[in-house]
C-alpha cells in the first residue's frame, strides 16, 4: 500500500469514529450519576446544588428550580415538571440545546429519568414538548 493512502485511511478512520460520537446524552454526567428514577426531588436540589441561572425579572424565578430552569407541563390529568441541568452561565431566554443541558423529567416530586435518550421517548409518549422534535 502507498503511504499516503495509509494516512488517508487511518485519518478517515478516526474522524468517522469521532463523529459517531457526538454530543454526550447528559451534561454534567458526572455530577448527574447519582440521580436515579424513584429519587425525591429534594434529594435532586442536594445532588445538583445551586444552578448558574438568576431572574432578571421577579417573574423569572417562577421558571426556575433552585437556579436552574424548569417548565411544568400537563399530560394524561398529571403534572410533570422539567428540569433542565446546566453547568455554564447564561439567561433563563437561552434556547434549550443538548450540547448545553439535560432534562430530568419529575412526576409527583419523584424523578422519573434523566438524560436525553430517555426524554426524547418519554415526551414523545406522554405528548409533553421536546424542544427537538
Amino acid at each position: 500500500m502507498q503511504p499516503a493512502f495509509v494516512r488517508f485511511a487511518a485519518f478517515a478512520a478516526i474522524a468517522s469514529l469521532l463523529t459517531a460520537c457526538g454530543p454526550s446524552d447528559v451534561v454534567g454526567k458526572e455530577k448527574l450519576d447519582p440521580i436515579e428514577a424513584g429519587m425525591p426531588i429534594a434529594r435532586v436540589a442536594e445532588v445538583i446544588g445551586k444552578g448558574p441561572l438568576t431572574p432578571l425579572q421577579p417573574s423569572d424565578s417562577l421558571r426556575l428550580f433552585n437556579g436552574f430552569r424548569t417548565q411544568i407541563f400537563l399530560a394524561a390529568g398529571s403534572q410533570y415538571r422539567v428540569i433542565w441541568y446546566r453547568e455554564e452561565a447564561g439567561s433563563i431566554e437561552d434556547a434549550i440545546t443538548r450540547e448545553r443541558e439535560t432534562p430530568i423529567l419529575v412526576h409527583a416530586d419523584t424523578v422519573v429519568g434523566k438524560g436525553w435518550s430517555f426524554y426524547d421517548d418519554k415526551a414523545q409518549e406522554l405528548g409533553i414538548p421536546n424542544p427537538y422534535r
